[in-house]
């Protein structure tokens, strides 16, 4: 997909709707994009139809004698104009207008919620969900013309009303989203996302072919990866590599993809244009250097490294031959953090000074790599990958100490230890502890946060592995007279393929990939500074994370 900038006029004009105000989340959501460059006018006089580009509208206002043909023409010779809400009912009276549309709308009915229907054939539609929720008025109308293709539809009073579309016209595209009148429609990501696809769409950019996903290493994690591959759009499996004969067999009969017994075999292929790396964490690094040399795109299996030294040449590959390169932190999309991270986020209990976490039991340790500190790195990498992740999703301060004990005491048979806590402390004076531990005979709850105007515990569930199932949230908030408020959260539930489907957005759309190199970066930094702290028998060490 090109890179070359795109110039968007965004019109935001109204008398009985202040779009200036209610249009700002979407403003900041293209604003962040680095491929365009929005100009915002507030005035319908002030709109230019040369040069190519963009028109998005969001009006109230009637157009001045000429420029309904001036954006007929506009778009003939190859621009793009996007209507939002009820700006296609304010302009359609004019015959240029009415003739780029091929629709005439009604209304608009009551503010109410709609259910969207996402028609998924399209580019701009892939991987948005099969339905969007969104309050705001609803135009109606017999239907677009033959020509259009459709976006969105809904259902209302027993008929299917048609929400938003596009069609081509001469050298350019016409849209028309008739959704608008809302703040929380414009601060809602999936519609965000429509608008963002839409003008690219419309300036001519396409999506790539979907793209071959290649797969290092084909154990228990790999044909998870490989599930959720097969179910998002825009990404295909393109082959598997394993030294086992045995996995390369499993994976050809699970997927009918080639196999391969060397990566660099896999690397050779030009049907892989992206590379998952799942191999144990002690050969992280060579693995994902050879692919990235080989200019693929990668994704590493978290933890992205056992050192920084080794992350930074990851990165620094990745930036030299400008690939892609994240790292499969999946648990960010686990329901419970979700809703935690939300909950802090808004602010709900005020800002955030403490944390706890907690994983683990009275156990023995499994068997495989995994409790082998050689290959795995040791007990803070396992579970602590995930842990560190939520922590510095939760506190943006840097990083200013680290300081972790680690004892073995029961279970001599594996090198990993028994038990790690580590104790970090923030900028701002913030605090966070993560301890796992294999003699745990209590539980401590999985989470348990302090802020200035309340509190969040994370109780663990009564299942045969808690830790694959979501804790029970409840946030709780100071009563007056003392005492507290308990509300426990509803999660929704767990969104399998959300990392696959941002990676995909993210090569068709150039959308913000959620787990960057730089967030990958401090998770490791902190993890290799415990295992330094441990090293020295618990020594507080000085950082800047």
């Amino acid at each position: 997909m090109g890179r070359s900038r795109v110039p968007v006029q965004v019109l935001l004009a109204g008398r009985a709707h202040d779009y200036l105000h209610l249009a700002r989340p979407l403003l900041r959501a293209l604003d962040l994009t680095h491929h365009l460059d929005v100009e915002v006018i507030t005035d319908p006089a002030a709109l230019r139809f040369e040069g190519g580009g963009v028109i998005l509208a969001a009006s109230d206002h009637g157009l001045e004698p000429g420029q309904a043909e001036g954006l007929a023409e506009f778009v003939r010779h190859g621009g793009g104009l996007l209507l939002l809400g009820g700006t296609l009912a304010a302009w359609n009276s004019r015959g240029a207008i009415a003739e780029l549309a091929g629709w005439t709308p009604s209304g608009p009915g009551p503010m109410t919620e709609l259910v969207l229907q996402v028609e998924p054939s399209h580019p701009i539609t892939e991987r948005l969900g099969g339905e969007l929720r969104l309050t705001d008025e609803l135009y109606l109308s017999e239907g677009p013309p033959a020509d259009a293709s459709i976006l969105l539809r809904t259902n209302w009073h027993f008929t299917q009303q048609v929400v938003a579309y596009e069609r081509e016209l001469g050298g350019g595209r016409f849209f028309h989203i008739g959704l608008g009148h809302s703040a929380s429609t414009y601060e809602d990501v999936s519609f965000q996302k429509l608008i963002h696809r839409s003008v690219l769409f419309a300036a001519g950019r396409r999506p790539p072919a979907p793209a071959g996903v290649g797969l290092v290493g084909y154990g228990a994690i790999a044909r998870e990866h490989a599930a959720s591959i097969a179910q998002v759009q825009g990404l295909r499996l393109s082959g598997v590599c394993d030294t086992s004969p045995e996995r390369r067999e499993l994976a050809a009969r699970d997927w009918s993809v080639p196999v391969y017994a060397k990566a660099s075999d896999l690397f050779d292929d030009p049907d892989t244009g992206l590379v998952v790396v799942g191999t144990p964490p002690a050969v992280h690094a060579d693995a994902v250097l050879a692919a990235l040399k080989a200019g693929k795109n990668v994704v590493c299996e978290k933890p992205f490294a056992l050192r920084v030294e080794e992350v930074d040449r990851m990165i620094d590959e990745a930036a030299i031959g400008e690939r892609v390169l994240t790292v499969f932190q999946s648990r960010r999309w686990d329901p419970d953090f979700v809703a935690l991270r939300s909950v802090v986020r808004s602010g709900g209990i005020g800002e955030l000074f403490y944390m706890e976490s907690f994983i683990g039991g009275y156990s023995h340790p499994c068997s495989y790599w995994h409790s082998h500190e050689p290959i795995s790195g040791g007990t803070i990498y396992d579970w602590g990958s995930h842990y560190f992740d939520w922590i510095l999703q939760l506190f943006p301060d840097a990083v200013k100490s680290v300081a972790a004990n680690a004892h073995k005491r029961v279970w001599h048979d594996v090198t990993n230890s028994d038990q790690v806590r580590v104790d970090l402390t923030f900028a701002n004076g913030a605090q966070a502890s993560f301890l796992q531990s294999d003699v745990a005979s209590a539980m401590k709850p999985k989470w348990y946060l302090l802020g200035t105007r309340g509190a969040i515990v994370g109780e663990w569930l009564d299942e045969p592995v808690p830790a694959d199932f979501p804790a029970r949230v409840k946030v709780f908030r100071p009563a007056e007279g003392g005492g507290s408020h308990e509300e426990t959260l509803a999660l929704g539930p767990r969104d399998d393929h959300g990392f696959y489907r941002n990676l995909a957005d993210h090569l068709a759309w150039d959308e913000a990939l959620a787990v960057t190199t730089a967030e990958a970066r401090r998770t490791v930094a902190v993890m290799e500074a415990a295992a330094h702290s441990i090293a020295r028998g618990g020594a507080l060490l000085e950082v800047e994370v």
